[in-house]
């Protein structure tokens, strides 16, 4: 038995549609790509900027800013939409030029502000990355607002990163330093934080024990911890007259 062969020659107005369409797919996809690739450029030199920064913990100069912060904006224009991690970095970036500003000038509470806003951008983009949320109650806490903000990004930082040791440490340290101003809530959840720190390493917990030092703060650590490892070990009873000499520090 033979088989015909049907060949179904497309029309030529329907191969010209085809062709257009085509040619705007790839142009589409061209432009998307360029934009994707300058705005990577551009984050990846402004992120340079910022972790030269962090490394020598050294504030930009104007000149140095400058060049960084033209960067940032040219990423967050080229990318073709929101982004909240480069929210996100350029609030770190607004915090350095804070830190090396005179905090007597009220330029510096403008860079705090500009901190917050990107914070408040990343936080709106991304609401279930903790790290944003922990960035935003620690700008809060350096622009000196305690207020109900504050304390929903703390609730918020610790509700998506209950296991991140990096979370851990933020909220343990923004709750150490501002707790004649938390609630009890916070205060709670801040010594929870505290704990995870302290034992998640010896590392951790000889940072979270100097800054505890730095902020008269240890005894209320070691209250909550009663962990009886250095330096909350038990402190040895007053010798009496038939007592035998205590330990030295070193045995504790």
């Amino acid at each position: 038995m033979k088989y015909s062969v049907h060949r179904y020659a497309l029309s030529k107005p329907t191969q010209l549609l085809l062709c257009v369409l085509v040619a705007l797919l790839s142009l589409l996809t061209l432009t998307l790509g360029g934009r994707l690739l300058w705005a990577g450029i551009n984050e990846y030199r402004a992120s340079s900027f910022l972790s030269y920064w962090e490394k020598q913990r050294q504030a930009p100069s104007d000149i140095i800013w400058d060049a960084a912060a033209q960067a940032m904006h040219n990423a967050i224009h080229w990318y073709p939409a929101a982004n909240g991690a480069y929210a996100e970095q350029f609030g770190y970036m607004w915090q350095w030029r804070a830190y090396g500003a005179d905090p007597q000038q009220a330029s510096t509470k403008v860079y705090q502000q500009q901190a917050l806003q990107q914070f408040r951008r990343a936080t709106a983009l991304r609401p279930s990355w903790p790290y944003a949320w922990s960035a935003l109650a620690y700008a809060k806490l350096v622009a000196g607002e305690h207020d109900q903000e504050f304390g929903y990004a703390m609730q918020q930082a610790a509700h998506y990163g209950p296991s991140r040791i990096g979370i851990n440490q933020r909220l343990a340290e923004i709750g150490l330093i501002s707790w004649p101003k938390l609630d009890n809530t916070l205060r709670e959840l801040s010594l929870s934080q505290s704990s995870y720190t302290a034992r998640y390493s010896l590392q951790t917990r000889k940072e979270l024990f100097a800054l505890a030092a730095e902020l008269g703060r240890v005894e209320l650590l070691c209250e909550h911890l009663n962990d009886g490892i250095k330096p909350c070990a038990a402190q040895p009873s007053k010798p009496t007259a038939n007592s035998a000499a205590p330990s030295s520090p070193s045995a504790q």
